[in-house]
């Protein structure tokens, strides 16, 4: 069956996406705006859902499927009252870690550019050891980096150590803080804040990779002149047409019912 998609912005995952949506046989359309006529489906960008639904959303209509990630439970509802379906890619079934992959290589790349060390031999802190950061623990140990793991859970420190980390919870993190030339932030919540940061070295590279606003007192860092990086959409950055291929199946699924 053809389907006709919408496909908002430039991002380069979106461009790769709407190729496939064509050599699929379906008609697309690709704006940075909403554009007149009806479509199946409207699709934004991941790392920008909330910013492009609120800038369309008068224009969507009922019955369309809307695609994207973290969606801000207000939007949904409107949406919901409106007749949309939204779907969030990352609540899809292998989605996220298959996602959390790009996004840990993405990672590593950005605190690269960014830092004046090589990773291999370095002391690396992962922050949080949901499923970006266990995988992102995992590739740095790959790269011979120190790997020491940040959680408040004992079951996700005693896991982490079980892959050969070290592993410590938030009230030993303080005596640490000095001893890191790369600090990666996975929680999308205030956890490194200015008494953490106070102790971290001069030279440090901090990468945040959760959700907007992060999880770094980005404040205190340029204060201080730390280098705390927040990095979003990074497999749309690093690995634009793998993740679009992602993508693809996930909409596959719920539009198409292959």
């Amino acid at each position: 069956m053809k389907y006709h998609f919408m496909v908002l912005g430039s991002e380069t995952r979106q461009i790769y996406l709407a190729e496939l949506l064509q050599e699929a046989g379906h008609e697309v359309m690709v704006s940075e705006e909403y554009l007149p006529g009806y479509h199946d489906a409207v699709l934004l960008p991941v790392p920008q859902t909330a910013k492009y639904l609120q800038e369309n959303f008068a224009k969507l209509q009922k019955g369309q499927i809307v695609y994207g990630c973290n969606f801000p439970p207000p939007l949904i509802t409107q949406c919901t009252d409106k007749g949309i379906r939204c779907v969030d890619y990352l609540e899809q079934e292998g989605t996220a870690s298959r996602n959390a992959i790009a996004t840990a290589e993405g990672a590593i790349a950005e605190a690269l550019k960014a830092a004046c060390v090589s990773v291999h031999g370095s002391a690396s802190l992962v922050v949080g050891y949901g499923r970006c950061g266990e995988i992102l623990a995992e590739k740095l140990s790959a790269l011979k980096a120190h790997v020491t793991v940040l959680d408040r859970k004992e079951e996700k420190r005693a896991r982490a150590k079980a892959y050969g980390c070290r592993a410590i919870g938030f009230e030993e993190a303080g005596d640490t803080m000095g001893g890191y030339d790369f600090i990666f932030n996975t929680v999308p919540a205030l956890v490194l804040d200015r008494k953490l940061l106070s102790g971290v070295k001069r030279d440090v590279t901090i990468i945040d990779i959760a959700s907007k606003p992060g999880g770094v007192d980005f404040e205190y860092c340029r204060n201080h002149s730390i280098d705390a990086n927040l990095r979003l959409g990074l497999p749309g950055k690093y690995a634009p047409k793998s993740s679009a291929k992602i993508l693809l199946e996930v909409i596959s699924k719920t539009i198409m019912g292959d």
